[in-house]
């Protein structure tokens, strides 16, 4: 640098002023640079292993004196780093009832990690074991865990039931609502009284689905419905924010339940519901321009409020979408995006009853029967009357809808 320096002066007499100092400043630069990255390499020789040393340190001494929490500590600083040591002084705050410690090393044995070295394998039953510890604190969100697993994992609804129940009378909302919907829903299980327990439980507390959930359950049950009851806590449900209780009313009104049938009446309800976002709403409020139900048909009307539940990515919107671009409806008859909407949609069976026949005659997409009877095949498994009756028609096949679809 000296030289350089040297060097510089020399020819301070041949050069201007500006270049001199241009070069001075560079060389300043350069200097300042080599020293920060040898500032730089000093600092990193602090290894990894002695960062980690050095964090042990200020917890290994609480925690071989049995302080639970200083084991919960250094099991974190190993976490990353040695993992048979990250689960050693985890196990050991566990057995101090550390409830921190048996909650992570729950999710460890749940969901692995692969992250830690070497990596840590899931391990279900221990898993399992440690949530019980935690659930029997009386945590919730424990016994939710072990009813998934129990549902996810061993398929045993029974016992995943079992803990969900726990989780309700422990005060979960979640649990009584979902609860009430199994006890109402599933044919094997069906139980009026269960289900209306654990419904009036939740709305009780004030949650609008439960709400919802008895007006379902007093309006479709086919031997103990009691429209007026269905119709109160539908208002109930609406005046608790759950907008979709606005399609129910207007399904009373559109069906002739507990009222005189008014279409009119229906269609209010159904905008009630689509003017706060529901997508539902707006899907029944598309439908009744398009049939004229209420309101005067306006079937370009109908395709924009369609295309607006399609942005809120509602599967039947786009299978409604496809129909109309099938058939012409409120738009350009145009197949190939009626199969595109079609195939987007996932909205089951008919879905794949209407590709099937897009299929079977080329409309939209090349020709491919092969194609058009596994679809027609699906949709007729889960029971469905056109796609059954298409099967006959064209290839000449009866088909029985499996077990779990007949009478849905």
């Amino acid at each position: 640098m000296g030289f350089v320096l040297g060097l510089v002066f020399i020819v301070a007499g041949f050069l201007p002023f500006i270049v001199i100092a241009r070069i001075l400043i560079n060389l300043s630069k350069s200097s300042f640079n080599k020293s920060d990255v040898n500032h730089s390499e000093v600092k990193f020789n602090n290894t990894k292993e002695e960062f980690y040393q050095q964090r042990a340190k200020e917890f290994i001494g609480a925690a071989e004196n049995g302080d639970a929490e200083a084991q919960f500590k250094l099991a974190e600083v190993y976490e990353f780093h040695e993992s048979d040591k990250y689960i050693y002084w985890l196990e050991k705050a566990v057995a101090q009832g550390h409830k921190e410690a048996m909650r992570e090393l729950a999710d460890t044995y749940q969901y692995g990690h692969e992250e830690s070295k070497p990596p840590i394998g899931k391990n279900l039953g221990k898993a399992v074991e440690l949530l019980k510890m935690l659930a029997d604190t009386g945590d919730i969100e424990a016994m939710k865990d072990i009813s998934l697993r129990y549902s996810v994992d061993y398929d045993d609804e029974d016992k995943s039931r079992e803990w969900r129940e726990r989780a309700a009378d422990a005060g979960d909302i979640e649990s009584m609502v979902e609860l009430g919907d199994e006890y109402r829903l599933y044919s094997d299980i069906a139980d009026f009284d269960k289900s209306e327990y654990w419904y009036k439980k939740a709305a009780d507390l004030g949650d609008g689905k439960a709400m919802k959930g008895l007006g379902d359950l007093y309006c479709y049950d086919e031997e103990r419905h009691d429209y007026f009851k269905a119709e109160m806590w539908y208002k109930k449900a609406v005046d608790n924010s759950h907008w979709f209780a606005y399609v129910r009313l207007g399904d009373m009104y559109k069906e002739g339940k507990a009222f005189t049938k008014d279409e009119t009446m229906a269609f209010n309800f159904y905008k009630k519901a689509a003017d706060k976002g529901d997508s539902y709403g707006l899907i029944c409020v598309a439908e009744c321009y398009l049939n004229g139900s209420g309101v005067a048909r306006n079937e370009k009307e109908g395709v924009r409020i369609l295309e607006e539940a399609v942005k809120k990515g509602s599967f039947k919107a786009k299978y409604l979408l496809g129909l109309c671009y099938f058939n012409g409806t409120g738009v350009e008859k145009n197949y190939k995006k009626a199969v595109e909407y079609f195939q987007n949609s996932e909205y089951g069976a008919e879905a794949n009853n209407m590709l099937g026949e897009c299929y079977y005659f080329g409309y939209g997409v090349k020709e491919d029967k092969d194609k058009a009877h596994e679809l027609w095949h699906n949709a007729a498994e889960r029971g469905y009357e056109d796609a059954i009756s298409n099967l006959k028609t064209y290839f000449y096949e009866t088909i029985e809808p499996c077990e779990d679809h007949k009478n849905h």
